[in-house]
Formats: C-alpha cells, sequence, structure tokens
C-alpha cells in the first residue's frame, strides 16, 4: 500500500513540476485602426513638412548638382503624441484591422530583466520562435514580445502603445516589469521603420536595435538613436542593396558615426539576398548578448519603474573598417581597440567591445561565427 502510494504521488506531482518548469506563451489578436501605421503616419508628414527634421540627403547631397538631387527622403519625423492625437481627430482613425501579439517568457525567472521586441514581418517570426534566442533569453531572464499585422508590422505611432501592451501582459503573466524593461528591437525589411524609427524616440530605452536589410534605406538615417547601439546589416545580393543606390547605402552608418557619432556597426553578408540565413542569427544573437552586458546595470529592477541604462565611453569600443564594395565578397576587415586604430575613426564602425568584434570580423572574413563569447 505504502509503495502504491508513493508512485501515486510520484504521478500526481511529475505533471505538476512539469507546469511549473513549462516556459509561459501567451497569444492575443487585437483590432487596432490604421492611424498606427508609420504609412499613415508617413502620408499625414507629407502635408506637414515643418514637422520632418534634417535627414540624410542635407549631407549626403551637399555635393550634389540641384538638378540631380532627389525628392527629400527624410524619416527623421518631430512629432509628439499630442500631434498625431490631433491629426487623428482630424483625419479619422481608418479602417481597423487584426494585429497578433504574442509573448513568451522563460520559465523558473522571478524577475525580467529585458525585453526583445520584435515585428513578425519578414524573418522576425523565425527570429522569435529560434531555440538559441529562447535558450538566451532564459539565460539572460529576458521576455520576447512580437507583433504581426498592419498597423503595427512595419512600425507604428505613437510608441506609447508598445509600452501599454507590455503593462497587459504583465498584468496577465503578474509580470508588472515588463512596461518597464529595457528593450531590444529587430526589424526586417520595411519593418526597419519599426526598430529604427522606435530606438529614435525611446533610445534611453533602448540597449540595442537591429536593421536587418532595410527595405527603405532612409529609414535607417535616425540621429535621435545614435545613442543606441545599432546594428545595421545587408545582404550583398538584395535587390534593395545591389542597385544603384549601392554607394548610397553604404554611406549611411558611417555618415551616422561622423556627423552623430553613432555607436553602429555595418555589416554587409556576402551571398544572400534580402532574407537572413541561419548563419545571421548567431552573429545577431552576440550582438544582443554583448549591448545586453554592457547596457544593463546589475542590479536593474524594471519593477521600481524604468531602467536608467549604462551610458557608452565610445573610447572604449573597438573600431573595425568598412566593408569594401568594390571588393566584395568576404573581406579580413581590420579591428582594433579604438585608440589603436589605423584609419577613419570617424567613420569605422563601432563595436561594443573586443568579443564582439572577434565575431563581427569572423562574420566578414569567413561568413560565420564559431563559439562566440
Amino acid at each position: 500500500m505504502k509503495h502504491t502510494l508513493a508512485l501515486l504521488t510520484t504521478l500526481l506531482l511529475a505533471p505538476l513540476a512539469a507546469l511549473q518548469a513549462a516556459d509561459i506563451e501567451l497569444t492575443e489578436t487585437v483590432q487596432l485602426p490604421e492611424c498606427h501605421s508609420v504609412n499613415w503616419v508617413r502620408d499625414w508628414v507629407k502635408d506637414h513638412p515643418e514637422l520632418v527634421g534634417a535627414g540624410w540627403e542635407q549631407l549626403h547631397d551637399a555635393s550634389r548638382p540641384a538638378a540631380e538631387k532627389p525628392a527629400p527622403r527624410s524619416w527623421v519625423w518631430n512629432i509628439s503624441e499630442a500631434q498625431w492625437t490631433e491629426a487623428v481627430k482630424q483625419k479619422g482613425e481608418g479602417k481597423r484591422e487584426e494585429v497578433k501579439l504574442q509573448l513568451w517568457l522563460p520559465s523558473g525567472v522571478e524577475v525580467i530583466r529585458g525585453v526583445v521586441a520584435v515585428s513578425g514581418h519578414g524573418s522576425g517570426e523565425a527570429l522569435y520562435r529560434h531555440p538559441a534566442l529562447r535558450k538566451l533569453a532564459g539565460e539572460l531572464h529576458l521576455a520576447i514580445f512580437k507583433f504581426n499585422g498592419n498597423p503595427m508590422q512595419r512600425g507604428f505611432w505613437p510608441t506609447s502603445l508598445l509600452y501599454q501592451q507590455l503593462k497587459d501582459f504583465g498584468v496577465k503573466t503578474n509580470h508588472p516589469e515588463l512596461e518597464h524593461a529595457p528593450l531590444f528591437l529587430y526589424g526586417h525589411s520595411s519593418a526597419v521603420g519599426f526598430s529604427a524609427l522606435f530606438a529614435a524616440e525611446q533610445s534611453d530605452r533602448i540597449w540595442g536595435w537591429v536593421a536587418m536589410r532595410a527595405g527603405y534605406t532612409f529609414q535607417i538615417y535616425q540621429p535621435g538613436a545614435a545613442k543606441a547601439p545599432g546594428l545595421v546589416m545587408f545582404g550583398e545580393e538584395d535587390k534593395f542593396f545591389a542597385n544603384d543606390h549601392r554607394a548610397e547605402t553604404l554611406a549611411l552608418v558611417p555618415m551616422m558615426r561622423k556627423h552623430h557619432n553613432a555607436a553602429w556597426n555595418l555589416v554587409v553578408e556576402p551571398k544572400t539576398g534580402h532574407g537572413p540565413s541561419e548563419k545571421t542569427w548567431p552573429l545577431v544573437f552576440s550582438f544582443l548578448r554583448h549591448t545586453f552586458e554592457a547596457r544593463i546595470p546589475a542590479a536593474a529592477d524594471a519593477r521600481k519603474g524604468p531602467v536608467k541604462l549604462n551610458t557608452l565611453a565610445m573610447e572604449n569600443g573597438h573600431l573595425g573598417q568598412n566593408w569594401d564594395a568594390a571588393k566584395g565578397g568576404y573581406q579580413n576587415l581590420s579591428t582594433k581597440p579604438f585608440a589603436t586604430f589605423v584609419g577613419d575613426k570617424a567613420t569605422a564602425s563601432w563595436l561594443i567591445n573586443a568579443a564582439y568584434a572577434a565575431d563581427w570580423l569572423a562574420f566578414q572574413r569567413d561568413g560565420e561565427v564559431r563559439n562566440s563569447k
């Protein structure tokens, strides 16, 4: 009888233990008006040029004859939430569309230390479900949040929309710190309209962000995001990159470095197109890890409110020689500590530390990262 009770107790407790150890994943579908979408905002901004800040063409095209200068392409928008609200009152909110929200939390984590916010557009879906990202999130105590749907996936307004959604999920999961946790942003193709513009608006909350093969290159030129570490990556054979505007595209990060001292690095992945390859992800994860460790204070606790991120000393980083389009392909690029780098320090890619610099170099030289530290 004792053996029977012991066995019964074991069988009853086993599912409970499995439940306690399980990760948490929540899915919610909401209806949002199109006035939140970056395209709606962009159309409105066209009629209000006074809201458009100096974009990169003011710098890049300074030497061009006036007849050769392209139409303004600035995505630097000086729009307050109050101005957006007033615009919605005037124009109407537009039709409502479905947006799918998903949150993943690692098991056994008492306090979430950061949120990886992913637009599900393009490769974002694969990233959200990537086992290596979830393993890293468990190690660093991170949540992963993803959104799909036209009102949000290519970028949205206002930025408070994301914080409200995280707050709501925080209530449902008993993790109120989600609302105030530092963010890491990922956007692919036209979803760079999310990662770049949000980083510009909320740079104090962003520990790092990724522009993966932007559909609109000029979205990336965001001076407001200069202090948030950025990984800007292109595929060498991407039709949006391998065209007549390649020189402009490659000049973007160096110009942000030179004119705004941006904490950004440029990567060109040879033999790939508009989508990242499976070999791309280890570099993204290395960037995520090293920026997290550099920017998130050890004692940070988002339950007490927004976390004040560590300030980066640019001279403590490393620099990397930028990819040469004339050579193409894999390149053995020079990387050195900031003080000893030989070359143009003002335009070289800024790399957060020696370990990430090693991964960045390996990726540009060999096309993959092995044994990342």
